[in-house]
């Protein structure tokens, strides 16, 4: 298969992935925002303990059949942990903070957003669903909301993939979905701010029962959220989104790359326009503090240049990995690199 079908393939095929996924739009309407971190923090300390509780339960099974309830299922905790943070399509804590009307927050019009003017063929997502999450603030550090989903849902992806030897194989996944359906290839947009909110997550997936290092801090103990006392788990720290978020979250700090030259000249003419004549980054990013928090990472997952092409085509990496997967696939009964 040649590189154009492949591309052309992939185009379609990923039109019925994650059409839910957005954008956020972090310079139009700017203004003073309330921190929503106090609430934020409230619901996901609630739903950490409804999951808790829900793990502690005996099963269906175990009721009809009589059977002693297992004892601190760490699978079981993780999974309902999921379910109540991470959801599907949307992830709840992003769904949350997208509809509450106690959250201060910016909501942009995708007629007024710095993304009107892609088109289908360009930003196929964005235009489909004229979907673009909310903009608040945690601390003080401005954040879109589908950074929630990233660092949920996203982070639970890298924290399957993570393992104390082998800490880079998480990351690569993230470049990759940015490069393709959560980024690149659907809305034309990659984020760096999304892979800090995926790294971040992953650091709150892995601190859940703290059983492997902080990939960020190998050298600082884990202390978990949750230990089990006589079979059952019992939450013993609270999630404080200030554990998390810094300044690499915010998109006009944070600034993003675009597949191409024309998105980001149709996308740069509206920042300037929105903020008066200004573009990425609004503000100075506290490299030294990234720099203590991130080490040798921060250059994958920052990007202090401001908005600009990340490629012409798509990366030659994600080639090579899906025509890895085209070719597995025609084995039969062998499972492909996704499939593992």
């Amino acid at each position: 298969m040649n590189r154009k079908t492949l591309v052309a393939a992939l185009m379609i095929g990923t039109l019925a992935l994650p059409l839910w996924a957005s954008e956020v739009d972090s310079f139009t309407g700017l203004r003073p925002l309330h921190d929503a971190a106090p609430l934020l923090n409230e619901v996901v300390n609630v739903w950490m303990e409804q999951a808790m509780n829900d793990a502690n339960e005996p099963t269906l099974l175990a009721q009809i059949t009589g059977e002693a309830a297992a004892q601190c299922d760490s699978d079981r905790l993780i999974s309902s942990l999921n379910t109540r943070l991470a959801g599907y399509l949307i992830g709840e804590v992003e769904r949350f903070a997208n509809e509450s009307t106690s959250i201060d927050k910016i909501k942009v019009p995708f007629e007024q957003s710095i993304y009107r003017d892609f088109e289908f063929t360009e930003s196929p997502t964005i235009r489909l669903t004229k979907r673009l999450g909310v903009l608040l603030r945690i601390g003080n550090v401005h954040v879109g909301s589908d950074k929630f989903g990233h660092f949920f849902s996203e982070g639970y992806s890298y924290y399957e993939l993570y393992t104390d030897d082998d800490p880079h194989s998480a990351i690569e996944y993230g470049k990759l979905t940015e490069e393709t359906y959560y980024g690149e290839l659907t809305t034309g947009v990659f984020s760096y701010a999304d892979l800090v909110a995926n790294i971040n997550g992953l650091r709150f997936w892995n601190a859940v029962l703290g059983r492997q290092t902080d990939p960020i801090t190998p050298d600082v103990p884990v202390k978990p959220y949750f230990t089990c006392r006589e079979g059952l788990w019992y939450k013993q720290r609270r999630f404080d989104w200030l554990d998390y978020v810094d300044p690499a979250w915010d998109e006009a700090v944070n600034c993003d790359a675009f597949r191409d030259r024309n998105l980001l000249e149709k996308a740069d003419r509206r920042i300037r326009e929105a903020t008066g004549g200004l573009s990425c980054p609004l503000h100075p990013a506290p490299i030294p503090q990234l720099q203590r928090k991130y080490g040798s990472l921060l250059a994958t997952l920052f990007n202090p240049d401001g908005n600009r092409v990340n490629a012409e085509d798509l990366q030659p990496g994600f080639i090579a990995y899906w025509e890895s997967i085209l070719s597995h696939r025609s084995k039969p009964g062998e499972a492909t690199p996704v499939e593992r």
